[in-house]
């Protein structure tokens, strides 16, 4: 799969899991059923959706329920070749990892009453058809993922009465951990033509206005290395995490000399004016030569969210406190090479890509 550029992420949605400003990450709380059972890291557990595991109204997917990744993640993505662990979480009951069917992208539309197999199905490899056999209470499997495509996931047990229903995408650049993102590409699925259609005109790129009052686009950033992330001015949880390591990066490529750029861009733009993004800059400090911080008319921002996937859910008050957040790195030329879990080690990640001196164009 060709890299996106940042012009064509424009077209493409790149990741659709979400995280909450009041616990900081996964999927927020999972049907406040509180915290899973550890199981190995890489793996997937599988439960009971009414005990610990719980169930998410995905906004991108649906309800999904019975499965998580890591800590709270219940739509998941991993690169192809991944070898992941399966753990049956409960100390009562047996479990199974089916696969449903193979979908072509969100919403998961999962068959009402399918025939789901109790017996291996597929020699270990999650593919259509797939089917793990019984998982007892405690046991483990281990599941090679070397097929790309987007599986609906279910337990043979209980699919029908406890909708234990998940997906799994295996994806060319998907970055595993507790919000797992899809990579470069997206949902989206290229259908073959018999005739090759003629190329409609580009349309404008949607322009934001930074903290300068300046007004710019996505592409008139090229040239220089590029981090993206989108947070919003009134998050108290895991958006000042990401301000304070943003901050901090900037200053060191300023330090280093790093030919390098940051960009955060509100994800609450019915809140956050370019005002509010200005004085949020201001508390910063934002240097604007290395961190552009940014809002702009209300649709031009939701078009550049919808871009890249970014899911933001209106909670209490009216404020978007349920959102992704993920760091995307592109390199001068505007293409995709990496999507960066926030977390406190954001700042070595980000000063670490940067000086790879291969995110700067030769041409």
């Amino acid at each position: 799969m060709k890299p996106r550029t940042v012009a064509a992420a424009l077209v493409v949605p790149i990741a659709c899991v979400v995280a909450a400003c009041t616990n900081g990450g996964g999927l927020g709380s999972i049907g406040g059923g509180g915290t899973p059972s550890p199981f190995p890291s890489g793996g997937i557990g599988i439960g009971i959706p009414t005990g610990k595991i719980g169930v998410e109204n995905d906004p991108t997917w649906g309800t999904v329920s019975g499965y998580t990744q890591n800590a709270t993640s219940q739509v998941m993505a991993f690169p192809p070749g991944s070898k992941i662990t399966v753990k049956n979480l409960s100390t009562t009951t047996p479990h199974t990892l089916n696969v449903v069917t193979v979908s072509s992208g969100p919403p998961a539309n999962f068959p009402p009453s399918p025939s789901l197999s109790f017996s291996p199905k597929g020699n270990g490899v999650l593919a259509a058809g797939y089917a793990s056999g019984t998982i007892n209470q405690g046991s483990t499997l281990t599941l090679t993922l070397s097929k790309v495509g987007i599986y609906l996931i279910g337990c043979a047990f209980h699919y029908v009465e406890f909708h234990m229903r998940d997906v799994i995408q295996v994806e060319a650049g998907a970055t595993p951990g507790p919000t797992a993102s899809p990579g470069p590409g997206g949902y989206a699925v290229v259908a073959s033509r018999p005739h090759r259609a003629a190329a409609a005109p580009a349309a404008p790129q949607p322009a934001l206005v930074d903290q300068q009052r300046r007004s710019f686009t996505l592409a008139s950033l090229r040239g220089r290395p590029l981090a993206v992330t989108f947070i919003a001015a009134h998050c108290t949880d895991a958006c000042p995490l990401i301000n304070a390591q943003f901050s901090t990066a900037a200053r060191e490529l300023a330090h280093e000399h790093v030919p390098a750029r940051l960009l955060t861009i509100t994800l609450d733009p019915e809140h956050d004016s370019p005002a509010t993004m200005r004085d949020l800059a201001q508390r910063f400090d934002a240097d604007p030569r290395h961190w552009l911080l940014a809002s702009g008319a209300i649709a031009n921002v939701h078009r550049i969210m919808r871009a890249f996937g970014v899911i933001s859910v209106e909670g209490q008050h009216g404020y978007h406190d349920r959102h992704t957040t993920f760091v995307y790195l592109f390199d001068s030329d505007g293409k995709l090479v990496q999507t960066m879990l926030a977390s406190t080690a954001l700042t070595d990640a980000l000063l670490d890509a940067f000086r790879d001196r291969n995110l700067v164009s030769r041409r």
